[in-house]
């Protein structure tokens, strides 16, 4: 057999083997430039080490990152973590006498389940804190909230990026709610029955509105999910879905009138609703340490069991969320979350949330 010609481009060079490299038509043009890209093995003919012509180019060809696959059967996952934070002032301009602190605890977890195109993936969330500044004296809850969701997911195989799914959605605070204020507040408490009782808030004193895990609300859902973009920086969520929501809910929620003088309290109810839901979530890490996720969620329903004043697009449900971390160390990680909901059949009112935490993580599976 009568052997490959040696590339023209470089015929003194040991390392390219016609062998190895294929036709010299293909791979050497008139600027002696050889493309790693397409013909190039970096292991055995673009070494720098052993590449010594003078006039060749050798650009080495990318690595590509093996996309982790994950193996049928069941993979759980739990983390804990913690936050704390301490001020001490005394005789500050502008700033009360006394100690600032706040106490929060952190628990992730997660059960996935894979068996083919078939995933079931059960998520528990729960964040807890409690606050203490010197203008109130008792401690108040800062934040609280369980979320626990599991859902089912049917991946297509010719369709990677298309799925099915299936999911129940659970979410309520597990600490009784009350208003503390730092003076003596006229209250009034608008019944559902459309009434008006007058009340007062005492200083410094526990006013009790809500019971634990109140308002409660469970949801179900069916729908579509695409992700029409994925990679290590940026993946896009798109789900469009039914959704049914049950609100179980009693006691009263702050609903203030900011034009007159007392402070309004509304009767929460219990009511139940039917439409759809439209769901979009972008997140990705920007490099090892830093992350971020944004999400959307609308629901417009279609039926609502109460009677209420409002109609259309003014009864949409809307939870808006902003998240970024830096991952400081295994075990330590500063975290800025962002949250705005609108539920406007319990309370017609932006529920909106600022956190910035440095939380401390152990990872326990």
């Amino acid at each position: 057999m009568t052997p490959r010609p040696a590339c023209p481009a470089c015929p003194a060079c040991p390392a390219c083997d016609a062998k190895k490299i294929c036709d010299a038509k293909k791979i050497c043009d008139a600027k002696k430039i050889c493309d790693a890209k397409k013909i190039c093995d970096p292991l055995k003919v673009c070494d720098p080490k052993t590449l010594k012509h003078p006039d060749l180019i050798c650009i080495k060809k990318a690595k590509k990152k093996n996309k982790k696959v994950v193996a049928d059967g069941w993979h759980p996952k739990l983390s804990l973590g913690a936050s704390l934070s301490m001020v001490n002032s005394s005789h500050v301009p502008g700033i009360d006498d006394g100690l600032s602190m706040t106490l929060g605890a952190v628990v992730n977890g997660a059960l996935l389940y894979k068996r083919k195109q078939h995933i079931w993936l059960t998520s528990l969330g729960l964040v807890h804190a409690w606050s203490k500044t010197p203008t109130i004296a008792p401690m108040v809850k800062s934040a609280d909230l369980l979320a626990l969701n599991s859902e089912y997911q049917y991946h297509f195989k010719k369709m990677k990026s298309l799925s099915l799914t299936a999911a129940l959605q659970f979410a309520a605070p597990i600490a009784p709610g009350d208003l503390v204020l730092a003076k003596d507040t006229a209250l009034t408490l608008k019944l559902i029955d459309g009434t008006q009782v007058a009340d007062t808030a005492l200083r410094n004193e526990r006013y009790d509105l809500t019971n634990a895990f109140a308002p409660l609300i469970f949801k179900q859902l069916a729908g579509v999910n695409v992700r029409p973009h994925e990679t290590s920086l940026a993946v896009l969520d798109v789900r469009m879905s039914l959704a049914g929501q049950e609100v179980w809910a009693s006691g009263f929620a702050v609903n203030d009138d900011k034009g007159t003088a007392e402070l309004e309290l509304k009767e929460l109810q219990n009511y139940q609703q039917l439409g759809l839901q439209a769901e979009a979530t972008l997140a990705g890490n920007l490099n090892k340490r830093v992350m971020y996720a944004f999400r959307i969620e609308l629901m417009f329903p279609m039926y609502t069991s109460v009677d209420t004043d409002l109609s259309g697009f003014d009864l949409m449900n809307t939870d808006l969320s902003f998240r970024v971390g830096v991952k400081m160390s295994k075990w330590a990680s500063l975290n800025y979350i962002f949250s705005a909901k609108r539920v406007p059949v319990l309370v017609d009112q932006w529920q909106i949330i600022n956190n910035l935490v440095l939380s401390f993580t152990a990872n326990i599976l």
